[in-house]
């Protein structure tokens, strides 16, 4: 979903194929899970439905964890450049304003301080939970960066296992949070573990996951997990079981996301597609379609004014293509944003002022230990 606006425009056309791919399922698992969380039409008065509905929300939480390897998978190897965090944080800044401000307008409602200084300060008040945690994660991968190259391999291990439990573990054996409680704590393990591995990539966790096997067990197991959580709704179950169920849909830290999403990262980066800039022209529009239609001023809008959702309560079909109109329309309107408003933004003589000074700041921690060269230790 992150990415550098301008970073978009420049290298869109080189990337590799795959992964961008990966990117466009991900946003539109997310769409589709919000589609069914917030639409109001999700029903279990059938199996077929409520199995149906489950299924549509299956992949959100494991298209989050997937962002979060992409991204780190490429900024633990690059140095920091606030151009990537300026530009992500103007790019949500230019949807989240002035879509309030608009669909205030268009409601006629009266418009509160409040829902202003949330549009005003998206990041700040977390309007795009998503987006403000992983701004933060791009503030601290300068420091995250300096322990994944200065750091021996038995330390990095030792902190990753230790951590491990108390984030992983007790979340994924009891289901409910533990003391980290916090979505940041979940982007920030799962960057230092995506660097480790790609630091020492001779790895036992490596080697399990980057097979073939794992791949289609990590689907079979999402695919597994929905069709149950809509057997246990239709049947009215509830207590441990459904806990159960939707925490590991939902926590971006227990093992079953983590474990799936890394075995379908490693099965798509295997997936040689060349480059397709069709392809990765779309998927470069990936932010743009969350914050659109993750906005709080056009959730209402969107679904029940836009769509009518309130008129197709458990309609299948229907869902499929609301779903599929609402990322291909917010793509469409992203890439007309990123070419007439960002590019000239990012190639504005003040916004390439500004980030050489912050880059000036950081440059002296990215230089520790930069010349430290990747792990090659076979695993102990």
């Amino acid at each position: 979903m992150i990415q550098t606006q301008s970073v978009q425009i420049r290298s869109a056309a080189q990337r590799e194929s795959s992964l961008e791919l990966l990117r466009i399922l991900c946003m539109l698992f997310i769409v589709a899970d919000h589609y069914a969380g917030q639409s109001g039409t999700a029903v279990s008065d059938s199996l077929p439905l409520a199995l149906f509905y489950a299924a549509l929300g299956a992949g959100s939480r494991l298209g989050c964890d997937l962002f979060i390897v992409l991204g780190a998978w490429f900024l633990c190897r690059q140095p920091f450049r606030s151009q990537r965090f300026f530009s992500l944080w103007l790019g949500v800044w230019l949807y989240t304003l002035p879509l309030t401000l608009l669909c205030a307008a268009l409601s006629g409602e009266n418009f509160s301080l409040g829902s202003l200084r949330w549009a005003a300060f998206p990041i700040s008040t977390q309007q795009l939970w998503f987006v403000s945690q992983y701004l933060m994660m791009l503030l601290c991968a300068p420091v995250l960066n300096l322990l994944l190259r200065k750091a021996p391999r038995s330390s990095l291990r030792g902190l990753l296992v230790m951590a491990g439990v108390f984030l992983v573990g007790y979340t994924t054996l009891f289901a409910e949070d533990g003391v980290f409680s916090d979505a940041l704590w979940a982007f920030l393990y799962l960057y230092l573990l995506v660097g480790y591995m790609r630091r020492f990539p001779c790895n036992r966790l490596t080697r399990m996951l980057d097979t073939q096997a794992a791949a289609v067990l990590a689907i079979v197991f999402v695919v597994l997990l929905a069709l149950t959580r809509g057997w246990a709704q239709y049947f009215g179950m509830g207590g441990k079981i459904i806990q159960y169920l939707e925490y590991y849909r939902t926590a971006l830290w227990a093992a079953p996301n983590i474990f799936c999403a890394l075995a379908l990262f490693l099965c798509f980066r295997r997936w040689h597609l060349g480059t397709i800039p069709f392809l990765n022209r779309i998927a470069s529009a990936t932010l743009g379609v969350y914050c659109i239609h993750q906005t709080p001023a056009v959730i209402g809008v969107l679904w029940t004014g836009v769509f009518h959702t309130q008129n197709h309560v458990g309609q299948p079909i229907y869902a499929l293509f609301v779903v599929l109109t609402v990322y291909a329309g917010c793509t469409l309107i992203d890439l007309l944003r990123q070419a007439l408003v960002m590019k000239p933004l990012i190639d504005s003589s003040w916004f390439a002022a500004l980030c050489a000074h912050v880059d000036d700041w950081i440059a002296p921690l990215d230089k520790i230990g930069s010349e430290q060269p990747d792990g090659v230790e076979l695993p102990t």
